[in-house]
């Protein structure tokens, strides 16, 4: 469940600039020793084993030209993965495509791949990760996509059409650069605290990490439509997502979408509200009716989630009432799978909520609804007790520079 292959586009490969030619000699040779296949794009007939031994680099896995396209499609139809992957023998999901154009990024998001834009080729028309220079490739590979899907907690639950996937327990504490030197996910989503991990923030770090885990894993479709949970405000993202949106927005290819999920009446704030409960001594008076009563779909999205993949975020779940409600909305508008995506989670119960016999969600209006018309089931999730250690030496890694 690692990326297995590299497409390029020819025009990343074969530059003028000594620069990058010597170090995409070093990086291919890398791809070649990791065991990673090399496909070359060309529009035109070419002999790209020629350039290749022209400009030192190692022969490709294959070559694909436009002639080779059913139809002879233009760049941007998938038709052209399709070629890559039957000729490659791997699924979407393994490829990492390094492109020059918006033709090229279009070939990518209109496939399920992941897309980075080489900049050494110009500049960057579209929204997507732009990588500096050709070193870049092998460091966001060995940080991003080799590595196995980390996700210290994982349920699946396919008969609700869920699947959870958090990345960190809400405790776990990962290494920064200086002055920081440590810092907690509280740090980063709660109090805004500016946290360097290398040359990278924090918060993009763990973006990068929990969106291409998902990827790996083979969890992100073509297609799929990305959304973040609202505050408790009208009209406002959460104040802790918004370092976490920015950066996502750049991995999902434009299907990021703002305003799928609407908070149309303020709610209360669930984390003041558990602290005061817990100073208290009372129980949590948060529970799905809280999101039942004053969150509903987008009206304009009416007909376009029905067969889709959805993914949720949220920086935290404790049991899961928020991210409950918005599968109920989406399961009710007709999504093929819900995948409920956080960076922490606290405890390891997750509860579920159905609605009870006779029950209907009308998914794009204000619902009426209360607790009681919904069944909930606790369930007790295991644990990935190594990953924070994983991920911390992912970190380390990145902040040492030991990558190239």
């Amino acid at each position: 469940m690692t990326v297995k292959a590299i497409v390029f586009d020819y025009k990343t490969l074969f530059s003028r600039d000594p620069t990058v030619i010597a170090e995409m000699q070093v990086v291919l040779r890398w791809a070649q020793d990791c065991g990673l296949r090399i496909c070359i794009l060309t529009t035109d007939p070419m002999d790209v084993g020629t350039s290749c031994t022209q400009h030192g680099y190692p022969a490709p896995d294959l070559h694909v030209q436009q002639a080779d396209i059913p139809g002879r499609k233009n760049r941007g139809s998938p038709a052209w993965i399709d070629v890559v992957t039957s000729g490659l023998a791997v699924a979407n999901h393994d490829l990492l495509y390094v492109g020059s154009t918006s033709m090229d990024w279009r070939t990518a998001i209109n496939s399920g791949v992941f897309y980075f834009h080489a900049k050494w080729c110009g500049p960057n028309r579209d929204t997507c990760i732009v990588i500096e220079s050709p070193r870049d490739i092998a460091g966001h590979i060995t940080q991003f996509l080799m590595p196995e899907p980390r996700f210290s907690f994982r349920y699946d639950d396919p008969g609700r059409k869920l699947a959870l996937r958090s990345l960190l327990p809400a405790s776990a504490t990962l290494p920064a650069g200086p002055p920081s030197g440590s810092f907690k996910l509280q740090d980063v989503f709660t109090y805004h605290r500016a946290i360097a991990v290398g040359q990278s923030k924090a918060s993009n770090m763990l973006t990068f990490h929990a969106i291409s885990s998902l990827y790996v894993e083979g969890m992100l479709p073509k297609g799929s439509l990305f959304c973040v949970y609202p505050g408790s405000k009208v009209g406002k993202l959460s104040e802790e997502l918004e370092q976490f949106v920015k950066p996502a927005a750049s991995l999902v290819h434009g299907y990021y979408k703002d305003d799928l999920l609407v908070r149309a009446v303020e709610a209360p704030d669930t984390s003041l509200a558990r602290v005061r409960a817990r100073s208290a001594g009372l129980p949590s008076p948060v529970s799905i009716e809280n999101q039942i009563r004053t969150v509903h779909l987008g009206a304009k999205y009416r007909g376009r989630v029905k067969d889709k993949t959805v993914i949720v975020f949220d920086d935290f779940t404790t049991t899961g009432a928020s991210l409950e409600w918005a599968r109920n909305l989406f399961v009710a508008a007709g999504a093929h799978q819900v995948i409920a995506l956080t960076i922490g989670k606290y405890s390891t119960r997750y509860s579920t909520h159905d609605p009870k016999p006779g029950v209907s969600v009308d998914p794009f209006t204000l619902s009426t609804l209360g607790l009681n018309d919904f069944t909930e089931i606790t369930h007790h999730l295991p644990e990935d007790s190594t990953n924070p250690s994983k991920m911390a030496n992912l970190f380390n890694r990145e902040i040492n520079d030991l990558v190239w």
